[in-house]
């Protein structure tokens, strides 16, 4: 396994190399001014631990890359489109866990110990999961309307707007090919951590 150091280095470069909006310089200052680097990607579930986030954003780029590729869409999605989706979906989570403890028992010894978790600790609450990335993203950098609409429906069935049945993520999944490769990758990335 990569430490965090080699996880931060590769986001760098693959962030450096392929991101080239005006403000791109600023938004990466932004990120590593954050905990985006250490944070975790869940309370409770995928990335659950140190740099959880960082490392989902990788398996996510890592994984859209692969499926344009897969379907020969690689000239129609810049390398640039591919990176801001994948990389940037989820900054959603940036400064938005802290460190606490539950009561945990051991299995072996019967004994409770505090465990130590994460916890949510909002600090910009604008909006659904995706519409905060998405301002997030826009306060530095220009988003295509293609990148908009892909990290907009990167959750798909999870979103809570599709729980509430207006159906606008299955709208964003027609029109956008995008959209629907970001999902599976997004879903892609979070079995890997998950086995």
């Amino acid at each position: 396994m990569e430490t965090l150091e080699e996880l931060k280095a590769q986001f760098l470069a693959i962030y450096n190399e392929n991101i080239q909006w005006d403000g791109a310089d600023d938004l990466l200052k932004w990120l590593s001014e954050s905990d985006f680097f250490v944070a975790p990607a869940s309370t409770r579930f995928h990335g659950s631990h140190e740099g959880g986030l960082l490392e989902h954003s990788l398996n996510v780029y890592h994984c859209l890359k692969e499926i344009v590729q897969q379907a020969g869409l690689q000239d129609t999605y810049s390398p640039e489109t591919i990176a801001i989706s994948a990389l940037l979906h989820d900054v959603c989570k940036v400064n938005f866990y802290k460190k606490g403890f539950r009561n945990a028992k051991d299995e072996e010894s019967g004994q409770w110990y505090k465990k130590e978790v994460y916890e949510i600790d909002e600090k910009f609450p604008c909006g659904e999961h995706a519409d905060k990335s998405i301002i997030i993203i826009q306060n530095f950098i220009h988003l295509e309307p293609e990148e908009i609409l892909a990290i907009r429906a990167h959750m798909g069935g999870w979103d809570t707007a599709v729980k509430g049945g207006n159906g606008f993520v299955g709208k964003i999944f027609e029109r956008s090919k995008l959209a629907v490769f970001l999902h599976f990758a997004d879903m892609a990335a979070t079995y890997l951590m998950e086995v």
